[in-house]
């Protein structure tokens, strides 16, 4: 089966794009940042794994989506699998997000991920072969946190998209499929303006667990993947627990764990 992966010159995108090929799929990986995707294919080479093809590209721009599908056509002849794992947000109370970052956040977290989803499904539904869509959410999507109101919002579309989509295509060659990953080991936090302390660092993932995780998952089709059980835990609360108490201990959990700096985002 060949991989389309999106934000794949770091964190869980990249790993999903090294566990892919060294399983023997053909991937091509995209992302902005063209130097990066370049040394994941050189060590995808190295590693004698199934080749990493690149495509720098920003995902927002008018027409992508239908340009990193004709991309994946030349390439592959035929996409299988879609992983939508390209999102951002600062981790900032909403009254002070930059105007350009919450333009940013709906662009790449919701618009650019429905429209992928709408350019690959048809080409997977007529080649008739096994498919999958992989629609990277949030364990916030369940358990909001404050200070992340846009991006859970944006997550909670994805969840709510991912899990209709899953109904809609449940009798055809397509499976859709939601991976919520919690706190992980990237740039992530850095970029949002996040800093763990250490403690809280020996909780969270390294994206190539995730990746290892998620794997399986995704061949087998599972509608949901969580990774972790602090993760699944996380899920829990927020599915029994009245929301005003869910959002106050997912407070407190952060509030323990992370300090707020300066976000590094581009404007």
């Amino acid at each position: 089966m060949n991989v389309v992966i999106t934000g794949a010159s770091a964190g869980i995108g990249r790993a999903l794009a090294a566990e892919f090929a060294r399983k023997g799929h053909a991937v091509l990986a995209v992302g902005r940042r063209e130097e990066r995707l370049r040394e994941l294919s050189r060590e995808a080479e190295e590693c004698r794994a199934a080749p990493i093809a690149c495509l720098a590209a920003d995902i927002t721009a008018p027409g992508a989506p239908g340009a990193v599908l004709e991309e994946a056509v030349r390439v592959f002849g035929k996409a299988h699998i879609l992983v939508n794992n390209a999102a951002m947000s600062p981790y900032r109370e909403f009254r002070d997000l930059h105007p350009r970052h919450l333009a940013q956040i709906i662009a790449l977290n919701v618009r650019a991920l429905t429209e992928l989803c709408q350019v690959f499904l048809p080409h997977m539904l007529a080649h008739g072969e096994p498919g999958r869509v992989v629609n990277v959410g949030s364990v916030g999507s369940y358990a909001p946190l404050t200070k992340f109101a846009a991006y859970d919002a944006s997550k909670h579309y994805v969840r709510i998209l991912t899990n209709m989509l899953n109904r809609e295509y449940r009798t055809t060659n397509v499976r859709v499929c939601g991976l919520y990953p919690g706190g992980t080991l990237t740039e992530f936090p850095a970029l949002a303006g996040q800093r763990p302390k250490p403690l809280a660092r020996l909780a969270m993932h390294t994206p190539e667990q995730v990746a290892r995780t998620a794997y399986p998952a995704i061949l087998a089709g599972r509608r949901v993947i969580i990774p972790g059980l602090a993760n699944q835990f996380a899920v829990l609360c927020g599915k029994v627990l009245p929301f005003p108490i869910a959002v106050r201990l997912m407070e407190l959990i952060y509030g323990m764990g992370v300090e707020q700096v300066e976000t590094t985002y581009p404007l």
